[in-house]
């Protein structure tokens, strides 16, 4: 007699020592987090139909392409992993926030697909140059601190004009000028420059009186 699928919002497996994913064959849930284990691939989820959440956060991943079948996600958290590229993501047109951050991710890539994508968070990686994802006309928050940009020059054809709140703390831009190049987002509410050598020297430069 085939087993007939159990529907349920919310499989917890946090903190349990896996080494791999392996769910239970009669379960279907809509959010799945693995948080704090020791995953190092993302696997034997194509059957969750109704997957909608995924969090794998602190584990062992370095690649992400497992994701690549979860087309119905809407949700992505995989922060604090070793993950060194972004990808998987061409058929996830559903994904609206998505968290790499405090992962080895080098290059803003691969995002072309993801057009209802709402919350990017790309902190405390290694992204040096900020590339094209103009086409992301859904995006209201991103958040790059914790990188190594040096200059805005390039923001100008790269972001879209949807941008509201734009974190760009703790990267190594030098000269608080270049600020102006952001007066290309009209929608732009919040931004934070906190901890860039520019604010820095600022902050440590006397007033004549």
């Amino acid at each position: 007699m085939k087993r007939k699928k159990v529907e349920t919002d919310v499989l917890n497996l946090s903190g349990q020592n896996l080494n791999r994913i392996q769910l239970p064959l009669n379960l279907d849930p809509t959010t799945i987090i693995l948080d704090k284990n020791n995953i190092s691939k993302i696997e034997n989820l194509q059957k969750c139909l109704n997957l909608k959440q995924l969090s794998v956060a602190g584990n062992r991943l370095v690649r992400m392409n497992g994701v690549s079948n979860l087309t119905n996600l809407t949700v992505l958290n995989l922060p604090n992993n070793s993950i060194v590229s972004i990808e998987g993501l061409k058929d996830l047109t559903s994904l609206a926030w998505l968290n790499l951050s405090g992962n080895s991710i080098k290059a803003i890539e691969n995002l072309s697909g993801s057009i209802n994508l709402r919350h990017l968070d790309l902190s405390d990686n290694s992204v040096s140059t900020l590339t094209d994802i103009s086409n992301l006309q859904n995006l209201r928050t991103f958040l790059l601190h914790g990188n190594i940009i040096t200059s805005l020059r390039t923001i100008p054809p790269c972001l879209p004009h949807s941008l509201c709140i734009f974190s760009l703390a703790e990267n190594e831009i030098l000269d608080m000028n270049e600020v102006a190049y952001l007066s290309c987002l009209p929608n732009l509410e919040q931004l934070s420059l906190m901890n860039n050598p520019c604010v820095l020297m600022t902050a440590s430069t006397p007033y004549p009186f």
